[in-house]
């Protein structure tokens, strides 16, 4: 079995109008997730999830919160030179605010794994309903929870 490890963040932005409002990337044609990737050689994984972020939508007015990091991890197959073989990925994500005017651009953004489609700014209750993996729902419950815990 392959290990590969990956960090990402949860950005959020409280939108005048709208509320708490959680950003989405549609991948692949196929599932929606949180802007996430590999933790290169030398690099930490908070270092990784930020510049994963800049790189897949263009956002570096971030304010990460301090204490909150969670980890998760889950299977998959990939196919390389013709062999199936199983991969485990290790997977941590901070939680980052930015401006409610923020702009996202994912123009042209395609990495070595994945195709970046679309984005979504989505209230709890419909990123928990677009989220794909049980993992990253109980993972955004507890997000969503710290945020409303510190905004009141």
């Amino acid at each position: 079995m392959i290990r590969e490890k990956s960090a990402g963040v949860i950005t959020y932005r409280i939108h005048p109008k709208e509320g708490l409002q959680y950003l989405l990337l549609y991948l692949k044609e196929s599932y929606w997730n949180f802007s996430k990737g590999h933790v290169e050689e030398g690099e930490s994984e908070m270092e990784a999830a930020v510049r994963e972020l800049e790189e897949e939508t263009g956002l570096k007015n971030i304010t990460l919160a301090p204490d909150w990091r969670q980890q998760t991890h889950f299977f998959f197959r990939q196919q390389r030179d013709g062999v199936s073989e199983l991969i485990k990925k290790d997977f941590v994500l901070y939680l980052a605010q930015v401006p409610a005017d923020s702009h996202v651009d994912i123009t042209d953004k395609v990495s070595k794994h994945e195709v970046i489609n679309g984005y979504a700014w989505m209230d709890y209750k419909n990123a928990c309903k677009y989220l794909k993996f049980k993992n990253l729902k109980e993972i955004l419950t507890e997000a969503d929870s710290y945020i409303r815990t510190i905004a009141k």
